[in-house]
């Protein structure tokens, strides 16, 4: 029990204080969790999904408002005055009148969603930046070595005449390239530390290390799949929560077009009066109580009640329809192009998840090849056949091919979240390593 309590202390200080703590070892996981607490993106999705559920309800209560009034009247010529008190309510039985913020509320939760599922991308791309940097600064560390040793053996041997200036200046300056492209690396690594940081939403900590990226496995779904997911991207909900709001907007224009069938009643007992109208063309429900508060006395109850119908023709009303059926057919088309688009999209991300795949089974051979002649060369070092300029070449190549590698599984990697993302699928943690365990990431 108290390792379970010390494991809640422990996750609760890394997502209050992320990587504050001296020395402390940067985890992809980790990164993720703290990222989906503190990025400023996501915060701000929140906030605007927090606005669009404030709109619905406002939205909804327009159709159920009620008001209260208090009024005066003046008398004149001799007619009394006084005070009324009047209640108004109108009670609309019609959705379409909140259709728009109902989808602007489905938009800012997918926003919201996608937010989180692109910072989840962005930070697991910029935690992969940082280790093709580390990469490239070994690489480039062994390659200032690996000079810096050719200078000396060469100055060596000018100091005895056997080997001439030009060659020594040559290899001096190729140290000297070196050292400056080191240096160049070494700010770059920092760039992409501050970069990942503030994706975090913090500052940076000189002494952070990051862990090796885990293994990973992908999964795809078949080729022949991908018209499915189609309907779930979010440009075409989006297109097809316009298309609700054009219908609704339609059905509106309609109902004003047609005869407005009004059903009415008033009932009216010791000065209150109730009114009731109910129109069956706009599905709407008013009710009206009223008391002038000046006056006193009783009287009996007095109902009364109607039937009215009109018709009120408008050139304006009719133009508006034509208007909202021409948007209507424009958005179906908008909402063809991004259905064949979005298809054309997934295939191409699809076969760039492929060709990464590819590429990392060469990069795999290759540096097989290279380790293979990286051990036969400390072997010959090691019979005293090789000297340790030669040993250094050959551990230059294999780091290089290393380096080639892992950058190889980098882009596999990105190429997958590219894909997911394409998919609408959510980027969990153990959906990318299964093998380690854990929460969603």
């Amino acid at each position: 029990m108290r390792r379970v309590c010390a494991l809640f202390v422990y996750l609760g200080i890394v997502l209050l204080l992320g990587f504050a703590a001296s020395g402390k070892e940067v985890t992809l996981k980790e990164a993720l969790e703290v990222a989906l607490v503190k990025n400023p993106d996501i915060k701000k999705a929140e906030l605007s999904l927090a606005v669009a559920k404030s709109a619905l309800s406002e939205a909804r209560e327009d159709t159920f408002s009620p008001t209260i009034s208090l009024r005066e009247t003046a008398g004149l010529f001799g007619v009394p005055g006084g005070f009324s008190l009047e209640l108004k309510d109108t009670i609309s039985f019609d959705a379409s009148l909140w259709e728009e913020a109902q989808v602007n509320l489905e938009k800012s939760k997918r926003s919201l969603e996608a937010t989180r599922e692109e910072v989840k991308k962005k930070v697991i791309a910029a935690y992969l930046d940082v280790l093709r940097a580390e990469g490239e600064l070994a690489l480039a560390e062994k390659t200032a070595e690996l000079y810096r040793e050719k200078v000396q053996s060469l100055l060596e041997g000018y100091e005895k005449g056997e080997v001439g200036s030009s060659a020594l200046k040559e290899a001096q300056g190729r140290y000297k390239e070196a050292e400056a492209n080191l240096k160049a690396l070494e700010a770059q690594l920092r760039l992409r530390k501050q970069e990942f940081f503030a994706l975090l939403g913090e500052e940076m900590e000189e002494d952070v290390t990051f862990a090796p990226l885990p293994e990973f496995s992908l999964s795809l779904p078949e080729e022949t799949s991908l018209s499915s997911f189609v309907a779930l991207n979010d440009t075409v909900e989006d297109l097809e929560g316009q298309k609700r709001v054009l219908e609704a907007s339609l059905s509106r224009l309609r109902r004003e077009g047609r005869p407005q069938i009004l059903l009415e009643g008033m009932y009216t007992r010791d000065g209150w009066s109730l009114s009731l109208g109910y129109n069956f063309s706009q599905e709407s429900l008013d009710v009206a109580l009223e008391k002038p508060l000046a006056l006193s006395g009783s009287s009996s109850g007095d109902f009364s009640a109607g039937l009215a119908i009109s018709w009120t023709f408008s050139p304006s009303l009719s133009e508006k329809k034509k208007q909202a059926e021409l948007e209507r057919e424009s958005l179906l088309l908008d909402l063809e192009v991004a259905k064949r688009n979005t298809l054309f999209d997934l295939q191409e991300k699809y076969l760039a998840v492929l060709r990464a795949k590819e590429i990392l089974e060469s990069k795999k051979m290759l540096l097989e090849a290279q380790r293979e002649i990286f051990e036969a060369r400390k072997k010959q070092f090691d019979l005293g056949v090789l000297d340790g300029t030669t040993l250094l070449e050959s551990e230059l190549g294999f780091l290089s091919a290393q380096n080639d590698y892992d950058s190889a599984r980098y882009e596999l990697l990105e190429s997958f979240l590219e894909f997911l993302r394409g998919i609408e699928e959510p980027i969990l943690w153990e959906t990318l390593f299964p093998s380690q365990g854990g929460e969603n990431g």
